[in-house]
Order: C-alpha cells, then sequence, then structure tokens
C-alpha cells in the first residue's frame, strides 16, 4: 500500500514538474517575443516618417504655399461655373499641392 501512495505521488510530481517546464517554456517564448516586438517597434518609431505635407518647409514656403492655394480655390469657384467641375478642379489641386511643393522648394539639385 505504502509502494502504490509512493508511485502515484512520484507519477503527480512528475506530470507537475512536466506542466511547469511546459509553463515556463511557453513564457520564455512570450518573453522573447514581446522583448522581439518592442526592438522592432522602437526601431519603427525611430525610422518613421513625419507624414505631414508641410514637415520640411520653413514658415514662409508654408505660407506661399498657402496662399496659392486659397487663390486658385477663389479663381476656381468664381470662374468656374459647373459644380461637378468645380469639385473636380479642387481635388486636382489638393492632389497636384504636394507635388508642386516638391518641384517649387526642394533643395536637392538635379
Amino acid at each position: 500500500m505504502a509502494k502504490q501512495r509512493a508511485m502515484r505521488r512520484a507519477e503527480r510530481e512528475a506530470a507537475h514538474r512536466k506542466l511547469m517546464e511546459k509553463r515556463e517554456r511557453q513564457e520564455a517564448r512570450r518573453r522573447a517575443r514581446r522583448a522581439l516586438l518592442r526592438k522592432a517597434t522602437l526601431h519603427e518609431l525611430r525610422q518613421r516618417n513625419t507624414g505631414t505635407l508641410f514637415a520640411r518647409r520653413n514658415r514662409a514656403q508654408r505660407a506661399i504655399v498657402g496662399l496659392f492655394a486659397v487663390v486658385a480655390l477663389v479663381l476656381i469657384w468664381q470662374l468656374v461655373h459647373s459644380l461637378a467641375l468645380q469639385i473636380a478642379l479642387t481635388a486636382l489641386l489638393a492632389l497636384s499641392l504636394p507635388v508642386l511643393m516638391i518641384v517649387a522648394f526642394d533643395k536637392r539639385s538635379t
């Protein structure tokens, strides 16, 4: 009887050890994944762009582009009588504004 209890206890302890080893491996993998994700995220944060249209422009350049956009919008909405064409030209102006800024103010020589 004592022998059977000792064997069952040994089996329970072995099963418990096996379960604990499995949990430790899972926890180690989880920690490794978190560290990798944290490392990748910090790297991406350091490398990310500002994502704004006027990021590298000074105040005068932004003012010139803003004034040009307002004048162009006023001319479009005053001189064009078709609503569909007004909307299309406004969308075209909004889409071409970044290209205009690069062409007008880019500091790189070509």
